[in-house]
């Protein structure tokens, strides 16, 4: 899984590390940051890849199955 630095100042969340849970459309794309806030976000907004962090990646999966067993299907996702 790979984790992006956010680079733009939205909701104070500039420089924080995020992973991208899905991909829509119009360049947009679902993220979560490492404290487990997520947000839909412009593609433009993720910086350059940063090292690997398996807590992150952990609770990536977590969400996932989650929105699974509530029958919400995630396209394009990097899960």
């Amino acid at each position: 899984m790979t984790t992006y630095i956010f680079r733009w100042d939205r909701h104070g969340r500039k420089g924080q590390r995020c992973v991208i849970l899905a991909r829509g459309t119009m360049n947009s794309c679902l993220v979560r940051f490492e404290d487990g806030y997520m947000m839909v976000t412009s593609r433009r907004a993720l910086g350059i890849k940063a090292p690997f962090n398996p807590k992150v990646a952990t609770e990536t999966v977590s969400a996932g199955l989650a929105f699974a067993k509530c029958g919400i299907t995630i396209l394009y996702s990097e899960l």
